[in-house]
């Protein structure tokens, strides 16, 4: 069978794509009807008339739950575009018919995810408290391919040095929002706390917390470590969750790299505190990225504007302190 436009666009609904993308998301159709709240002879259904109008399966059963065939694989790709314009397509109707409403998704790489985004959070639910936000913790590599095929509206996070993802993830856009620090940072009984003149040799034999290997975070920690001529420390943890590292470092020994904003409520709780090296130390630019294709709903700007209005804010207070 040769399929057409008209015929794929008489035959296949936007409701069918939905169930097939929350199916695969899920990993079983029960979940996917719980989520969809739908009955699973429903969603059965729905996979059944997609697979035979294909004439081919789009869905197999593993051990590990329901995941798509390559035809499957295909379809999800071009239906995630689809969704996100239909989600925007929904915000935008939502928005003119009864105010400022719709829901933002938005990714978020570690660093921004401490301070910068509940902020900002707050200041999107006092202009709107209707809007529904979700946040996604990923890294790079996961984030910009969701974003470029619609998954995401949005993607909050430290700005590669190079710019070899824009191969990997498509065509995005990204705005500058502020210049993120670096902290070296244990507990704040480390007895190291107490000298003065530390240096990154002085710290190199304690124990360290460092980002995995395939982060930003990371590449800027080899980075450090190779400018000061040092080797990375032997004792080791690789990780990028901010609750096991705080708990590691809580032997008075253990001894972390952090972007500042990730640090400072912990810093400013007590819990941990931060090693002065004689000099400040730079993470990078923190962005919001988005896809140049597509249009952002009216919820995903309105969300983009607080971003910017709470970076510039804190731009602002950082300039009135000096």
């Amino acid at each position: 069978m040769k399929y057409t436009d008209i015929s794929i666009a008489r035959k296949l609904k936007f409701h069918q794509l939905m169930v097939l993308d929350q199916v695969v998301q899920s990993g079983s159709m029960l979940r996917a009807a719980q989520a969809l709240n739908l009955t699973q002879p429903a969603v059965t259904k729905v996979i059944h008339d997609l697979e035979s109008y294909f004439d081919a399966p789009l869905l197999v059963r593993g051990n590990r739950g329901v995941r798509p065939t390559e035809l499957g694989e295909l379809v999800l790709k071009r239906a995630k575009g689809l969704l996100a314009e239909l989600r925007s397509l929904t915000d935008e109707v939502n928005a003119f018919q009864a105010g400022t409403s719709g829901q933002v998704v938005v990714g978020t790489l570690i660093s921004a995810s401490v301070s910068l985004l509940p902020r900002a959070i707050r200041l999107l639910k006092q202009r709107a408290p209707g809007v529904m936000v979700s946040l996604r913790v990923g890294q790079m590599d996961q984030l910009f391919p969701a974003l470029a095929v619609g998954d995401l509206d949005l993607v909050v996070g430290r700005i590669p040095d190079d710019w070899q993802w824009r191969d990997e993830a498509g065509e995005l856009t990204v705005a500058s929002l502020y210049n993120e620090g670096l902290s070296v940072v244990a507990g704040a009984e480390h007895p190291l706390h107490g000298e003065s003149a530390l240096c990154l040799a002085d710290l190199q034999g304690s124990p360290w917390v460092l980002p995995t290997r395939e982060s930003l975070l990371r590449r800027t920690a080899d980075r450090l470590f190779a400018e000061a001529g040092l080797s990375l420390p032997q004792n080791v943890v690789e990780s990028l969750s901010i609750l096991t590292n705080l708990a590691l470092m809580q032997d008075q020994q253990t001894i972390a790299l952090m972007p500042q904003e990730a640090a400072r409520p912990f810093t400013e709780a007590g819990l941990l505190k931060e090693f002065d090296l004689g000099e400040s130390l730079i993470f990078g630019d923190i962005g919001c990225f988005f896809a140049s294709g597509r249009e952002l709903g009216p919820a995903a700007r309105l969300f983009r504007e607080c971003l910017e209005r709470v970076s510039e804010a804190d731009g602002e207070s950082l300039l009135s302190s000096i």
